[in-house]
């Protein structure tokens, strides 16, 4: 949730970036304008037209002191007139009225009206009018000078101050972005720092929580074989006559059987233990995975299960099966599955264990014929302590599959189940594989 006061420093600084960039759409506007202004007034030109006004109005008087024919007089009075016509319809009549210099200028034109030679007008009065209007000309064009000069220092003063807006108003957007820019940055680098804290939390109350089933799964399974063990106990220690031969040796069996189930689960936990810290480094090295298998079977016999063990069946084929693993590992997982297979199929099925090749992999199935799996007890059977509705009576962590998939995958294979064909399940462990010559 963002703070009230980095939502203010967020909404301030947006503020001026657009009141910089309007102040730019200004002073471009106004750039522009003051361009067309100047341009124009180029296009007026006062002191040019003005000169060309007095030439006309020396010529004419010229004209008349010299006894030009009457045609020279004519044009030169009509180039007069069309002059001052020009000052007074053209945009120089504008500057003109803005600048007070209008005034008497068209008194000087109707005069000179009066006096066209055409009607008959006074050649000597037109001569002397004429004389008259260039001195007048040429002291308005000196002050028309000074006037434009004057507009174009004052138009270039806004022009550099309309610069300096824009200017100005760039390098505001520019810092307030740079601003932002640097607040976004240490907001993206908190935010990030918050979700790696909440991802280590999520992982740390997963740990938990995992560490707390753990701890109940435990007490609950090892609870059941040391109820076994004081019940054989105590049937040993019964008051009364010593007990049988037989019955020692079945009680025994029992004891020596709910011991094997407590090493097994405290070997399992320990193992996943040191595989989640990642103390478990595989020894890799090419190794004959039929002799491996076989070694896990014969394990079940060191550990008891005479009359388990004979129901696995180990399928070997023509070549041997060459696996990149480590034979250690290879085997805890192997046992896994044999144990699962045992534990959940029927007594009477056989179980068998196929090493092969696929290709560049190599590949050991555990076949069962037990009930196998739903769809759903699937999907989550590498969770760890994950148990199908229908078996939680029977002994077992959780932990078993979870870790053998780990174990795979940390020789480069992994682990997998599915349905088998008329029944049960088929475990596929899946190692780099090379084939022999």
């Amino acid at each position: 949730m963002i703070r009230p006061g980095v939502t203010s420093r967020y909404v301030g600084l947006g503020a001026l970036i657009v009141l910089c960039l309007g102040l730019l759409v200004i002073a471009a506007f106004n750039i522009v304008r003051v361009e067309r202004q100047m341009q124009i007034s180029a296009t007026e030109n006062m002191t040019w037209i003005f000169g060309q006004t007095q030439i006309e109005a020396l010529s004419l008087a010229a004209a008349m002191s010299a006894g030009a024919p009457e045609d020279e007089v004519q044009r030169r009075f009509d180039l007069l007139v069309s002059r001052l016509n020009l000052l007074r319809d053209g945009p120089q009549w504008r500057f003109l009225r803005d600048a007070g210099l209008a005034e008497g200028l068209m008194g000087w034109r109707a005069s000179l009206l009066a006096l066209d030679p055409a009607e008959g007008g006074d050649r000597a009065a037109l001569a002397a009018h004429a004389t008259a209007l260039s001195t007048a000309l040429r002291g308005k064009a000196s002050r028309v000078m000074a006037r434009e000069w004057q507009l174009q220092a004052e138009r270039l003063d806004q022009l550099r101050q309309l610069h300096l807006l824009a200017l100005g108003a760039v390098l505001g957007a520019l810092l307030s972005g740079g601003i932002l820019s640097l607040l976004l940055v240490d907001r993206e680098r908190r935010l990030a720092r918050t979700v790696r804290l909440q991802d280590d939390l999520d992982r740390e109350r997963a740990a938990s929580e995992g560490y707390r089933r753990f701890a109940d799964l435990m007490a609950h399974q090892i609870r059941t074989p040391l109820a076994v063990i004081d019940s054989a106990m105590h049937r040993l220690t019964k008051p009364g006559g010593p007990p049988t031969p037989e019955v020692i040796r079945k009680k025994a069996d029992v004891s020596r059987e709910a011991v094997a189930r407590l090493v097994r689960l405290t070997d399992t936990a320990l193992l996943m233990a040191r595989v989640d810290r990642g103390a478990v480094a595989p020894e890799l090295a090419c190794h004959d995975l039929d002799r491996i298998a076989a070694a896990a079977i014969d394990d079940l016999h060191a550990a008891g299960c005479h009359h388990e063990s004979g129901r696995v069946r180990l399928l070997t084929g023509n070549r041997p099966v060459t696996a990149i693993c480590d034979p250690v590992l290879t085997g805890e997982i192997l046992t896994n599955l044999l144990g699962n297979a045992l534990l959940y199929s029927p007594p009477e099925s056989e179980i068998d264990v196929r090493p092969m090749h696929s290709g560049d992999m190599a590949i050991c199935d555990v076949c069962d014929q037990g009930p196998g799996m739903t769809p759903e007890e699937l999907a989550c059977a590498f969770d760890d302590f994950a148990r199908g509705a229908r078996h939680r009576d029977l002994p077992g962590s959780g932990l078993g599959l979870p870790l053998a998939r780990h174990l795979a995958r940390l020789q480069g294979g992994d682990l997998t189940l599915k349905p088998r064909t008329g029944g049960g399940l088929v475990a596929r462990l899946t190692l780099p594989g090379k084939v022999a010559a």
